[in-house]
Formats: structure tokens, sequence, C-alpha cells
């Protein structure tokens, strides 16, 4: 019997002790159970928020020792014995579908964020036309919008505020395409676009060859030669997927697995990678060479888009044009000149995933600040006379790299816009220190002896060459 006893004893100490001796004090770590970055000790630098308390219970529940397994065996725990979903990324529905824990729940109300963000659509829309470069938005439904019948009792998912958004876009004259009705009749007729367990946040590889479709056929009105994927395109297979995303909680699914029969090439992605500016949370790039000879007459294209894209849709994209380069839009979508001018594309597409539309993704303060230069022809049609001075080279700076080349004009002039003038026309944006611009080193070394600087204030257009 006191064998038992000190056996108990040492189990129950083991229990209490083990968690503390195996703290985890490692700074900048992210965890593999809930995909989050774990907290950070609240007096780091000397600083700390106005609830300190709150502030160390939360850096303790984070970062005591064994806390995933803790948590995923808490989860399989009331998995197996109540048929409950507890774990902190994903909510159980009807008929064991699996969403996103915070989506069934989320209420984003209608709000100037969402006239915000409808004005900065139009405002690329009319960058782009007036370049003569067709855009196009794109509106990807969360999963409980397509299967809402499957969400669980008693919660309703009110997503009307998209409808205002949509009234909105309308209103603004903005082209655009709206998954949702898409996915929906695939559903109806019995086609699986999301995955009933894995990935409770997106759509599945066939709900991304429909979604993509729909993308493509849009493109197509403009350039006729743009590619429509066929199941011919594609080898249509399923995986087996034995947990969920970002998690060990286990699940037994098959899933579609689709790959192209044609090649595409991906390398050109990597030579933008160390010299592109992107948001440090946003990062995912990508550029696709399409080599099939009837892709000639294909446009390049520039894609703004989120992870529904990133993951699934990008190679039914590549297979559809003859250039595909995307960037994480989000943040970066804020910067969209400078993303612009160093590639010059055909078309442009904006995608959207329906929870994104929050501040996290896209800063509200930066959209209502968003000042595009136009072309440099409307403003001298303006009525602003045009006048010539020479350029002082000594305010020009170029850094150049394997890929990218940025000039700056290191002036004091209060411009309202600036160019800079080479084969083509740069829009430059405003710096502390003057005016600056990124471009392609290819091109700046072609044309560098022909670098001209426009700049427009109230009066008039002064070309410095």
């Amino acid at each position: 019997m006191k064998c038992i006893r000190i056996i108990t004893v040492v189990v129950f100490a083991c229990i209490i002790v083990l968690p503390v001796v195996f703290f985890n004090f490692t700074p900048n770590v992210a965890s593999s159970i809930d995909n989050r970055m774990l907290t950070e000790f609240p007096l780091t630098d000397g600083a700390a928020g106005s609830d300190l308390t709150a502030e160390l219970e939360s850096y303790v529940n984070d970062r005591i020792g064994f806390r995933d397994e803790m948590i995923i065996g808490y989860t399989v725990l009331n998995d197996r014995l109540f048929g409950k979903m507890v774990h902190p990324s994903y909510s159980y529905g009807k008929d064991g579908y699996v969403f996103g824990a915070g989506i069934t729940t989320a209420k984003n109300a209608y709000s100037e964020f969402h006239e915000a963000f409808a004005d900065m659509v139009l405002s690329i829309q009319n960058y782009c036309e007036a370049r003569g470069v067709p855009f196009l938005f794109v509106f990807n439904p969360a999963k409980p919008a397509v299967l809402t019948e499957y969400l669980p009792d008693g919660v309703r998912y009110d997503r009307s505020w998209v409808d205002r958004f949509f009234d909105a876009l309308d209103a603004r004259g903005v082209r655009y395409v709206d998954n949702t009705q898409t996915l929906r009749t695939k559903t109806e007729e019995g086609e699986v676009v999301y995955n009933q367990k894995y990935d409770a946040n997106h759509w599945n590889d066939l709900g991304a060859y429909y979604g993509t479709n729909a993308i493509l056929e849009e493109l197509q009105r403009d350039f006729p030669s743009v590619h429509v994927n066929g199941t011919a395109d594609l080898n249509m297979d399923y995986e087996l997927k034995t947990s969920l995303p970002v998690s060990e909680f286990p699940i037994h699914e098959m899933v579609p697995a689709f790959t192209l029969k044609s090649a595409v090439d991906l390398a050109a992605g990597e030579l933008y990678k160390n010299e592109l500016e992107m948001h440090p949370s946003y990062q995912t790039f990508g550029y696709y060479v399409n080599q099939e000879a009837d892709m000639a007459g294909a446009p390049r294209l520039l894609s703004f888009q989120g992870s529904y894209m990133n993951v699934f849709g990008c190679k039914f994209m590549a297979n559809g044009v003859r250039e595909y380069i995307h960037v994480h839009d989000y943040q970066n979508i804020l910067e969209f000149p400078y993303y612009y001018n160093i590639f010059q594309p055909d078309c442009v597409v904006f995608e959207v995933a329906e929870y994104t539309f929050n501040n996290e993704y896209f800063n509200y303060e930066k959209m209502l600040q968003l000042d595009m230069n136009p072309v440099l022809s409307s403003v001298t049609g303006e009525g602003r006379p045009r006048q010539d001075a020479k350029l002082d080279r000594n305010q020009i700076s170029v850094e150049s790299g394997a890929q990218l080349t940025k000039i700056s004009w290191n002036t004091d002039a209060n411009c309202e816009y600036a160019w800079l003038l080479l084969e083509r026309e740069y829009d430059m944006r405003k710096t502390d220190a003057g005016y600056e611009v990124t471009v392609l080193t290819d091109d700046w070394n072609l044309h560098r002896e022909k670098l001209q600087i426009a700049a427009a204030d109230a009066a008039n257009v002064t070309i410095y060459q």
C-alpha cells in the first residue's frame, strides 16, 4: 500500500513539475496546433500592456511544457467520448463537417471599411483601364456560405454585408466575378468542392478547378487566347488525409489531388524573391511561364491573391495564360503601382476570400490614403502647360540588383505626381528624400540613356531631361 502511495505521489509530481521543467522560453515561435505565434513575455524590452496579469497568464498558457500534446489529447478525448470539437482552430458542424472555429460565429456588419474597400478596388480598376489593361475583381466565398445547411444547430451565418458590398461595386461600375453561385451550383449537382473535414477554410482542388475556370472564362472575353481548363488537362486523383492541417487531429478522408499534364515553368519566381519588396507577413510570390506553343498570344497576368489561390488555384491559372505572376494580396495590394511598374502586365486580377475583409489583412487607413498616379498624358490634357528643364544627374541614384533596379530622384521639389520616362512611363512614389521607382534591371540597362523625369504640380508639367 505504501508503495502505491509513493508511486501515486511521484506520478502526480511529474504531472505538475514536468510541464514547468519543459517550459518553452524560445522567442518568436509558432504553434503547429493552432497556426499562430505564441505569446511573447510581456516585460521584454521593458514593454507591457495595460493588463499585465492577463498578458502573463496568456504567456504561461502558451509556453507551458507539453502544451501541444495536452491540447491534442484533450481534443481527441472530447471527440471520441462526446463527439465535440474543442480544437482552437476548428469546430464541428452537422454530419461530421468541420469548419473554422471563428467563421461560424463571425460577425462582419457592413461598415465604412467595406465602402473604403470598394473605393480601393475602383481606384485600381481605373488605374489599369487608364493604361489599357483589363482588370477583374474576384470574390471567393467561405465554406459556410456554400455548405450552410451543415452548420451547427443554432448558428445563423449572416453574410448580408456581402450583398451590400456587391451593391457598392455595382454602383461604382467595378467588374467582378463572384464564385459563390458557381460553387453552390456545383454542390447542388453533387460535386464536392469543399472537403467534409480536411481544410476547413478553403475550397479543395475540385472547387479551385471550377472557380478558376470562372475567372479564365471572364478573362477570355478580353483575350480569346486564354485557355479554360478541361478534364483533359489534368491528372485527377485523390489522396488520403489523416489529420487536419496545422494539427494532429486525426481524420480519414480522401480528397482531390489534381496535377497538370502540361509543363509550367516556376523557376522565374525564384529570381525575384530576394529583391522584391513585400509585406513581412505576406510573402507568397510566384512567376509561372507556360511553355505550350499555342499560348503565344495569351496574356501576361498579374494576380493579387490570398490562400484560396496561393495553395489551390495556382496550377489552374498558370495553365490558362502565357505568364502568370502572383503576389500575396492583403497589405501588398496597397502598393499596387510598385508591382505594376515592374511587371507591366496585360491584365490584372485581384482575388479576395470572404473572411479576409478586415483591418488585419487590408489596412483601413492606408486604403483611405491610396493615391495612385494618373497617366502623364491625362495630366497634360488638364490645361497644365508643359515646360522643359535640365535634369541634374547628381540627383539621380541607382541601386541595381540581378533582376530589379531602384531609381531615386533625390529632390526637394514639391510635386503632385512624378514619372520616370525610359522606353515607357513608370510611376514614381514619394519618399522622404524625393521620389523613387523600381523597374526590371534589363529594362534599365537597355534604356537608361533615354532617362527623363516628368513632374506635375498644380500649375504645369515639367519634363527634366
